[in-house]
């Protein structure tokens, strides 16, 4: 693999940064949009799903958020694997045609963007059922309590492993999975996508715990995501999810009688 990587193509490193450099700029400008402060102009206000009732409107902006989201946080998690596709596309194919780590990208990105919509869509459910603060935060315990609990459990299951499995190897998925062809690449990145969704989506659903437009945690997720991906074996998930747990717990404990 390190002889496939010599020379690696810094348009691919510039892409990727440049992209995800862009989605961590909106979601500032839009969590700067929710500080209760703000000077909130219109095109801010029209940036962010408003109050309930919502309209088809607020749908797309807050489809268009989680998918901004989701972007920033997965993309730079793909680096490693849009590297490996490049190299190898560069090495098979002498004439520059074949699977490309755009369509690579593009087709890991669709696949992510379509959960976006389905958790836009839980978002519209919680706001319309009284279930979320201003701040898009559960306002009920039990509710934070089941996100934790289903993330922390999530971390143990045999899907997750076998998801993680597939993301923790770039080599061996390729080696496996490698198509020719001008739209392989999209194909393999949404089957990568896939995976990456089958691993992740439940530690995003920790975003209705702790605030869908909190950027330190945003953060802090993103970083694990990587670091998941990058370590080996699920001894990283299974601790996380037992710290999941445990603070599900300590809310329990912690929770005032009635």
């Amino acid at each position: 693999m390190a002889r496939l990587l010599q020379g690696f193509p810094f348009v691919v490193v510039a892409s990727v940064s440049g992209l995800a450099a862009l989605a961590w700029l909106d979601l500032w400008h839009r969590a700067r949009a929710m500080a209760p402060d703000a000077g909130i102009g219109m095109s801010a206000a029209m940036a962010m799903p408003g109050p309930m009732p919502w309209d088809l409107l607020d749908l797309f902006a807050a489809g268009t958020m989680w998918s901004i989201m989701m972007t920033a946080m997965m993309l730079p998690s793909a680096m490693p694997m849009l590297l490996l596709v490049s190299a190898v596309q560069r090495s098979r194919m002498a004439g520059g045609r074949g699977p490309t780590a755009a369509l690579f990208a593009a087709g890991f990105l669709l696949i992510w963007l379509a959960w976006s919509w389905l958790a836009a869509g839980l978002q519209w459910v919680l706001q319309a059922s009284l279930a979320l603060s201003p701040h898009l935060t559960v306002a009920r315990l039990p509710l934070a309590i089941a996100f934790l609990v289903l993330a922390g459990l999530y971390q143990f299951t045999s899907l997750k492993h076998a998801c993680l499995a597939q993301c923790q190897s770039p080599l061996g998925f390729l080696l496996t999975r490698w198509r020719d062809g001008p739209w392989s690449g999209m194909q393999m990145g949404a089957r990568y996508g896939a995976y990456c969704v089958g691993c992740c989506w439940a530690l995003m659903g920790l975003l209705f715990v702790v605030g869908v437009m909190n950027l330190p945690w945003i953060a802090v997720l993103a970083m694990f995501v990587l670091v998941e991906k990058t370590a080996r074996g699920p001894w990283l998930g299974r601790a996380t999810g037992a710290a999941l747990i445990a603070w599900a717990l300590y809310l329990l404990v912690a929770a005032p009688s009635a």
